[in-house]
């Protein structure tokens, strides 16, 4: 019986996660449009949309998204841009990294 009760309470919180991961997914879809439409944007305005989205990276929407802002902006900000493919690679696939975002990333 308190497994059930268990199993329930995962599958809540697990529905719950969903549904907060959809809502960021649908509040920084625009704010995401905006900022890659902007060639002006600040190296601080990439970074913060950046850290924002970081944190719902396990949805494939909200990563669709890390990953649109994170090519508008290589070529204008790599060292910005590699710190933050290299925080998702830490947080969500656990690799270790080597090459050229680390070598760049580095360098601050």
């Amino acid at each position: 019986m308190a497994e059930k009760n268990i199993d329930a309470e995962i599958n809540k919180i697990a529905n719950q996660i969903r549904i907060l991961h959809e809502e960021a997914y649908r509040e920084y879809l625009g704010p995401v449009e905006i900022l890659c439409a902007n060639p002006d944007a600040s190296e601080n305005e990439v970074g913060l949309i950046l850290d924002y989205l970081l944190e719902f990276c396990g949805n494939d929407k909200v990563l669709y998204l890390y990953k649109k802002v994170c090519r508008a902006f290589y070529t204008k900000y790599p060292e910005c841009i590699a710190r933050y493919i290299m925080w998702y690679r830490e947080e969500y696939e656990n690799e270790k990294l080597s090459g050229e975002f680390a070598a760049i990333a580095s360098k601050n």
